[in-house]
């Protein structure tokens, strides 16, 4: 690692631009990871503030997003820049909760997620919940960490190798810091807006092409796309309750047996798509609110060694058709295992990818209107909406060696805020022996979480018991 974490001024990519342009209090652009660490241990005395600051502190090397803040172009000219903040106070980042229940905790991170971030400061949080009892799954008193970003510096795969530095052993390098060069910047601004018409229109061709390439594609059967509307459900409106956090983890050991009795190749994400279908299915029969049709999933894709992309995201949105209409578990999973495996190639397409370049030749006034109309649309009244019902994030397994303070860390999981039109989201991490399923809707959507919990467990289960009777069946009679 450098001797030495230089902080200078980035312009952002037109594609981590997006994030800041959509963003309104309807619709926001929070990463949020929450971190249990074991604190039962005699030795674990409650936090100080000063402990979490001197953590903090010690840390924020490993990163420059701890270090800038975000710089408008003056009637947005260009895109943003991040620009060196030398005022930066870590005490105005971080918070200490003493001991409360797990409930209390549920609340808490409810309420961080939903929080609109101010990017007028270096764009991240540390929020520590301290001696938490009564954790699912967590012996005696938990510590909680939860760290927010802005969606802009970076995705969630990024935040998994953030976090092994943030939690590592390995100390942070120095931070040098640039000076504000304003005249740089004007500078850049002016080549950047004379050159804009000429990029966008040279992307507007090049992203028609593509689409005329693409239309070939579907046309063939080569690639297939997804079906442009869906039937809209109750968690498909607008957003008007306080956000709701629950977890459901579900055992490793199980997850990999099922696995393992599938007689045809399945991944632990197609059996994870297959139990949040069963579970939604369940839960809007049981509502009588069954939808004249397959409902669908956003399901973002990393293109890290799929494509080139200069941005500190890396994500596209794969849409997912999750089957809910068919009953049998075995039938839903070979159909979603499909659906996925179409989903996949036809993102990974490198003519698919050219079709949405036109973000990257995008001037910044255009961004900004692009977000100001999707923030007028409602939902309320809407029989369908575009594409997809619900959101089903996977992100990588989180490494076994992580530590806060001297407690080790247990369990990672994600929080996303949800938006109109997407009220029901669902994150799924790893690590050691089990698998969680954070989600967040609100009460209004559904007032009974606990008992989509246990739909979302009696779903797997169901999938499971059903794969483990291919891989014994029960002998016939005479």
């Amino acid at each position: 690692m450098s001797d030495e974490l230089r902080v200078g001024t980035q312009r952002l990519s037109p594609r981590d631009a997006v994030f800041v342009y959509d963003e309104t209090d309807r619709h926001l652009s929070n990463i949020v990871a929450v971190y249990f660490a074991d604190s039962s241990a005699p030795r674990h005395e409650p936090l100080t503030i000063a402990q979490v600051a001197d953590w903090a502190r010690a840390s924020i090397g490993h990163a420059q997003l701890f270090h800038r803040r975000l710089r408008h172009v003056p009637m947005d000219l260009d895109m943003p820049y991040w620009e060196p903040d030398h005022t930066l106070s870590v005490r105005d980042h971080i918070t200490l909760d003493g001991s409360g229940t797990w409930a209390d905790a549920r609340t808490r991170i409810a309420e961080i997620t939903s929080a609109r971030m101010d990017l007028t400061r270096p764009p991240w949080e540390l929020h520590v919940l301290d001696r938490v009892d009564g954790v699912p799954g967590m012996p005696g008193t938990t510590t909680i960490v939860v760290l927010k970003f802005h969606h802009s510096v970076g995705d969630g795969v990024a935040t998994r190798a953030l976090e092994q530095h943030l939690f590592g052993t390995g100390s942070a390098p120095a931070v040098q810091l640039d000076r504000a060069r304003p005249l740089t910047t004007a500078v850049r601004t002016a080549g950047a807006l004379m050159s804009a018409p000429v990029r966008f229109g040279t992307g507007l061709r090049r992203a028609r092409m593509a689409r005329d390439e693409l239309r070939a594609l579907v046309d063939a059967g080569t690639v297939h796309d997804p079906a442009p509307l869906r039937p809209a459900t109750r968690f498909n409106r607008d957003i008007d309750a306080a956000l709701t956090f629950h977890l459901v983890p579900i055992p490793m050991s199980e997850v990999l047996a099922a696995k393992a009795a599938a007689t045809q190749r399945v991944t632990i994400n197609d059996l994870m798509l297959t139990t949040i279908s069963g579970a939604l299915a369940t839960y809007l029969a049981e509502h009588d609110e069954v939808p004249e049709g397959s409902l669908a999933a956003m399901v973002p894709m990393s293109m890290r060694g799929v494509a080139e992309w200069d941005s500190a995201n890396q994500l596209s949105q794969m849409i997912v058709d999750l089957h809910t209409d068919i009953g049998d578990p075995i039938q839903r999973l070979t159909a979603i295992k499909q659906s996925a495996g179409r989903a996949k190639q036809r993102t990974a397409d490198p003519v698919v990818q050219r079709t949405e370049l036109r973000v990257e030749t995008a001037p910044a006034l255009l961004l900004r209107a692009a977000g100001w109309a999707r923030a007028q649309r409602r939902f309320d009244d809407s029989a369908t909406v575009p594409f997809c019902n619900t959101t089903i994030s996977n992100v990588p397994p989180v490494t076994d060696s992580l530590v806060f303070c001297g407690r080790p860390v247990r369990r990672a999981v994600g929080s996303l805020p949800i938006l109109d039109g997407d009220g029901l989201r669902h994150l799924i991490t790893s690590q050691g022996d089990e698998i969680v399923i954070a989600i967040t809707t609100n009460a209004a959507m559904m007032p009974d979480p606990d008992h989509y919990d246990e739909l979302i467990l009696a779903s797997f289960r169901e999938l499971a018991a059903a794969l483990h009777s291919l891989e014994n069946p029960a002998p016939t009679g005479a």
